[in-house]
């Protein structure tokens, strides 16, 4: 052999090991994005290497991608170019491909033909026949579901063929955590839970940083309603391998599931990131609800955006769009795309479309009140949880149309079936000012009056059923004093008396309580009409002299009070003016 031919010799030699270290690395690769989620990337992968070198090896992984993306017809061409292109090979695995096609295709009976006559050419020896073999027959568990994605399956001769290859590894060093990963799968859908997990922890054993293995152990944890120990695989298969991105979306689901919205959109918005250039629309969506659930709306609606440029639109997402707009106080954008959603799809609406609409509809100007009510209308009859007529009420109330708010108000009590505390009060509200700004003056005084007094003594039931509830309950007692005076004429009131009582007992109540603006204001009102009772009615000017000494410890300016205690002194008559003297005549 010359010197010039050894020197070529060395130099091929040396490219072939390259080529070779090259090719298995990107081999690698390409399986790791197929693992994670990132399918359009191992396709790019494994046709680059098929197209550049199209050996047996690459065709092999090029037909198990397309396998493991259900598409078994080209996965069947192009393990027929791996067997063309290396005919001989004993261990050839496009042989096993063409099994693993059959199964895929529910030919069961073919796909044993073909791995018996693998199986015997390699007399059980060879680990990666066994295992990929063993793999076929599992359908190729997904991560996602836990289910295989073909239903052509046998697991118990999955964990047999898994059995030789482990013993044969034992025996000669080799390792092969897949191996272990294929038993496990296979363990899984024959309903073994417990040979699952150790069969993937066996994988872990033999690889520490395999982040699917704990994902799938967090899995069937899960499937158990062990959550604690699901979080605690998933949080190691995110840490032994930050790349693997479908532990941070299973992580994602559990938080969802457990309703823990923040930690839910966290690792969602990981699992998006991780696999961005292959994230299908679906994906991109789910995530926007995770967002969406978790108050991010600012991230709803750039993603939701992003699927719709490519041209995808569906009713579902106008709601989601208006929704997050609406919370975003983007009350135009909402209304525009919640009224597009009622249009496509009424019979889908639920009361938050309506009540969403509704309410942006009262925050534009000029808003059309009559419109934006009946939204939230229809949202409070068909809203089984919260009683929505509670918000049409507050807003007429904060409006001053307290008319409208007695209406609502009273809607709110028909709904619920135990009425509470709080509903009395809301309700006690407009009435007592509708009643306090009815004034009996003009043609109609006398219809304004009872009018007047109708309303009062509305109020005044509520305040009973108050105090039923809560007999200690001040406010409702002081206002029960206040109706019962103020529905009656000045005259009517201390001939009547009826408010007297009531005022006595607040005042009882009051004076063990702290002073505060409230009480203090009800005690001048109370102190001076007291006093004026005692001087007119019972004529007991001892009493409003009580009373009126009282009211100027807390209001010393009252003029009532200090004309009473302090009366002015009466007027001395006017003397005549002194006449000139006359003057005497001379």
């Amino acid at each position: 052999m010359n010197i010039r031919f050894k020197s070529w010799l060395v130099a091929f030699a040396a490219s072939a090991f390259v080529y070779s270290q090259t090719s298995a690395q990107d081999i690698a690769t390409g399986l790791k994005q197929l693992d994670g989620n990132q399918a359009c990337l191992a396709k790019e992968t494994f046709e680059k290497l098929a197209t550049a070198t199209p050996s047996a090896d690459n065709q092999f992984y090029l037909g198990y991608y397309y396998l493991r993306t259900k598409q078994p017809d080209l996965a069947k061409a192009a393990f027929e170019k791996g067997l063309a292109a290396d005919p001989k090979s004993k261990e050839n695995l496009n042989k096993v491909g063409m099994g693993a096609v059959a199964l895929a295709q529910g030919d069961r009976t073919g796909a044993q033909t073909i791995f018996a006559e693998v199986l015997k050419a390699t007399k059980n020896k060879n680990v990666n026949v066994l295992q990929r073999i063993s793999e076929a027959y599992t359908g190729y568990v997904v991560i996602d579901s836990m289910k295989p994605i073909y239903k052509t399956t046998d697991p118990a001769k999955a964990v047999e063929l898994a059995d030789i290859a482990i013993a044969l590894m034992l025996k000669g060093g080799d390792k092969n955590q897949e191996v272990y990963m294929a038993k496990g799968d296979a363990f899984y859908i024959k309903g073994e839970a417990g040979p699952a997990v150790s069969a993937y922890e066996d994988a872990i054993n033999v690889t520490p940083g395999l982040g699917k293995a704990f994902a799938k152990v967090a899995k069937i944890y899960w499937g158990g309603r062990n959550y604690e120990l699901a979080q605690t695989n998933f949080k190691k298969a995110i840490e032994v391998d930050p790349d693997y991105a479908p532990a941070n979306k299973e992580y994602a689901e559990l938080y969802f599931y457990v309703r823990q919205y923040k930690q839910a959109s966290r690792y969602m918005d990981a699992y998006i990131e991780k696999i961005t250039a292959c994230a299908s629309d679906d994906e991109v969506l789910r995530s926007a609800q995770f967002n969406f659930v978790a108050e991010e709306f600012s991230k709803v609606n750039s993603k939701i955006a992003k699927v719709m440029s490519s041209g995808r639109t569906s009713d579902v997402l106008y709601r989601m769009m208006g929704w997050a707009a609406y919370k975003e106080n983007q009350y135009e954008k909402a209304i525009e795309n919640l009224n597009k959603f009622l249009k496509q799809a009424p019979q889908k609406a639920i009361d938050n479309d309506y009540r969403y609409l509704g309410n942006a509809m009262l925050r534009i100007s000029p808003a059309d009140t009559a419109a934006a009510v009946a939204n939230l209308e229809k949202a409070a009859e068909m809203d089984t949880v919260d009683n929505g007529y509670k918000e049409i009420a507050a807003f007429y109330n904060a409006a001053k149309d307290y008319e409208k708010a007695i209406v609502y108000y009273k809607k709110v009590i028909a709904r619920e079936k135990t009425p509470g505390l709080q509903d009395y009060v809301n309700l006690s509200l407009p009435l007592y000012n509708v009643a306090n700004r009815t004034f009996a003056s003009g043609p109609d005084s006398l219809a304004l009056r009872e009018k007047k007094r109708n309303y009062f003594l509305a109020a005044d039931s509520l305040y009973i059923k108050m105090i039923e509830r809560k007999p200690d309950y001040l406010y409702a007692h002081g206002q029960r004093a206040k109706a019962n005076y103020f529905a009656y004429t000045r005259e009517e009131a201390m001939t009547n008396g009826i408010a007297i009582p009531l005022m006595e007992n607040y005042i009882k109540l009051a004076s063990a309580a702290p002073m505060d603006d409230a009480i203090k204001a009800n005690f001048k009102l109370f102190y001076q009409v007291l006093g004026a009772y005692s001087v007119i009615t019972l004529k007991d000017e001892a009493k409003a002299k009580e009373w009126f000494t009282k009211l100027l410890e807390i209001d010393p300016g009252n003029k009532v009070a200090n004309d009473f205690l302090n009366p002015p002194a009466p007027e001395q008559p006017a003397q005549p003016a002194a006449k000139p003297p006359v003057k005497k005549k001379a």
